[in-house]
């Protein structure tokens, strides 16, 4: 294996081990509450929104790749954030019947979870897709183009299904970052939710501001206790996308 696919590969994991899932805790791990502004955006999910208010029930499939699997946690489902999404939407929601699906799968490129599409969300008639994607590709550096047109036909094909969709951008961390150039396919994220204008979950900048505020530490952190921020992390990542959805469905 080249010595540079070596090298990408060991800061994907790197990035995977650092972001993981939430704590077997009934409540938030405590202190990591994001800024308005991190949360708040102008697009809405007025069919989800719809939905909740009448209490019919709701399937939200999560499509991803290894945070969404839960691979920092041992693969493990019931820690990965789209469990957690799923405890705390029920918990805000108790009138209402919410199933959120994990469809994540470690390793895959944009282009080839778009391909997963019609198997793994299209078939269960899904109210929202959360599709958590662009780490595989900014790791690996594939050509930026490529990237922004299986993000668009992605997301046309969601539309076309009638299907209201958030995207969730990379994951942060201060090693990986000083590395890894994420900007062409954060602004490439960016772009595509204007354009279509689609809620964008802002990860990377919430991971940062956890980052930079000192909630989680994300630098030197011993093997022995990754595991742990990992599944802290994921918990967080799940209840402020519950923040996210609550807003968006207002």
């Amino acid at each position: 294996m080249p010595h540079s696919l070596v090298t990408c590969t060991r800061l994907l994991v790197a990035i995977v081990l650092i972001a993981g899932a939430g704590a077997a805790r009934a409540a938030p791990a405590p202190g990591c509450a994001v800024p308005h502004e991190l949360i708040e955006d102008d697009p809405t999910l007025p069919k989800l929104g719809a939905r909740l208010r009448s209490h019919q029930p709701i399937t939200i499939v999560a499509i991803g790749g290894a945070s969404t699997a839960g691979r920092a946690a041992g693969n493990d489902e019931a820690s990965a954030y789209p469990h957690w999404l799923e405890a705390a939407l029920r918990r805000r929601h108790p009138g209402a019947s919410i199933t959120v699906i994990n469809r994540g799968v470690a390793g895959e490129t944009t282009a080839a979870m778009v391909e997963r599409f019609a198997a793994d969300v299209f078939a269960v008639r899904p109210t929202l897709v959360i599709w958590e994607t662009g780490t595989v590709d900014a790791v690996h550096g594939n050509d930026i183009e490529n990237f922004t047109a299986a993000l668009e036909a992605g997301l046309a094909a969601l539309h076309r299904q009638r299907i209201e969709a958030m995207l969730v951008d990379m994951q942060y961390n201060p090693g990986t970052a000083s590395v890894i150039d994420f900007a062409p396919y954060l602004g490439a994220m960016h772009r595509a939710a204007d354009l279509d204008n689609i809620y964008l979950f802002k990860r990377f900048d919430i991971m940062k501001y956890w980052s930079d505020t000192g909630v989680f530490d994300f630098v030197d952190v011993p093997k022995g206790k990754r595991a742990a921020l990992a599944r802290d992390v994921y918990k967080c990542l799940g209840e402020s996308l519950a923040d996210a959805i609550d807003f968006a469905t207002r």
